[in-house]
C-alpha cells in the first residue's frame, strides 16, 4: 500500500520529534520512584519484593539521597528459599547505576541503551540529586504516543466530553494532554498541568479559580495547600468566559 496509515504516521512524526526531546520530558519523577532501602528488616524488604510492580529497583542503604545499584526483582525473589537470608545477599545482585544528566536528548539517551545492554538510568542536576528515573521503555512509549499512553495520571475518560470539557488530575503531563486532546500548551518550562497553573498563577490558589493559558480556559476543581489537584479543561473555541 503506498499510502502510509494513519498510526504509522504519527509514529514516525514522533520520531522526527525525539531530537526536541529530553529526558525529563518522559522520566518517572523522584516523588514517584519507588525504592528499596536495605536498612530496613529482611522480612520488610522481603515484603516490598513480592508485591512489587516493577521489574528493577533502585536500592540504597539507609540513605535515600544515595542509589548504591539496582536490583531485579526476579533475581530477588528467587532468594526466597534461603533461610539465613541476610542483606549482603542482596547487595551481592545490585548492578551498578547508571547517572545521567537531566538535559539528556532522549535520542542520545536510546543510543546509550543500546550500545550498554541497559534499560534504566537515574536522571541527575549539577549537584547529583537525583530527578527522577528513565527506562527504555519510557522512550518507545514516548515515540509510540498516543497507541500506549498511560491515562492514570490524566483522567477517567480519554477524550473531550460531549459538553465539551475534560476532567484532568494536576499531576497529568502536558505533553500527553497536548497529544490526547490536540491541544497546544507550552512545553518550555513545567511539564505537569499543575506546574504550569502554578506558574501562571504564581501562587497555590485558596479558592476556585478560571485562567486561560494558550487558548484553554482551565477551571480549577481541587486543590490543597500544595498543589492543584484537578483542573476541568475547556475545549477551544468552546468555552465560558472568565469572570
Amino acid at each position: 500500500n503506498r499510502f502510509v496509515s494513519t498510526h504509522h504516521r504519527n509514529i514516525l512524526l514522533n520520531l522526527f520529534n525525539l531530537e526536541n526531546i529530553l529526558v525529563d520530558d518522559v522520566m518517572t519523577p523522584r516523588s514517584k520512584i519507588e525504592t528499596l532501602d536495605l536498612s530496613r528488616s529482611i522480612d520488610e524488604v522481603m515484603q516490598q519484593l513480592e508485591t512489587c510492580y516493577h521489574n528493577k529497583l533502585p536500592v540504597c542503604d539507609g540513605d535515600s539521597e544515595r542509589i548504591i545499584g539496582i536490583l531485579s526483582v526476579k533475581k530477588a525473589l528467587s532468594l526466597l528459599g534461603n533461610t539465613e537470608l541476610c542483606h549482603e545477599d542482596f547487595k551481592a545482585l545490585l548492578n551498578e547505576p547508571y547517572f545521567i544528566p537531566s538535559g539528556t536528548p532522549v535520542l542520545q539517551q536510546m543510543q546509550f541503551f543500546q550500545d550498554n545492554q541497559q534499560r534504566l538510568s537515574l536522571v541527575v542536576n549539577e549537584y547529583g540529586e537525583v530527578l527522577g528515573l528513565v527506562t527504555f521503555e519510557d522512550i518507545v512509549e514516548e515515540l509510540i504516543g498516543e497507541f500506549t499512553t498511560s491515562f492514570s495520571n490524566l483522567s477517567n475518560e480519554p477524550h473531550w466530553l460531549a459538553d465539551g470539557t475534560y476532567l484532568a488530575n494536576g499531576t497529568a503531563a502536558l505533553r500527553d494532554l497536548n497529544r490526547l486532546l490536540n491541544l497546544d500548551l507550552p512545553l518550555d518550562g513545567p511539564r505537569t498541568l499543575n506546574g504550569l497553573i502554578l506558574e501562571k498563577l504564581e501562587a497555590i490558589p485558596d479558592h476556585d479559580v478560571s485562567i486561560r493559558i494558550a487558548d484553554v480556559v482551565m477551571e480549577i476543581v481541587q486543590f490543597d495547600e500544595h498543589s492543584v489537584k484537578t483542573v476541568k479543561l475547556y475545549r477551544p473555541n468552546s468555552q465560558p468566559d472568565i469572570h
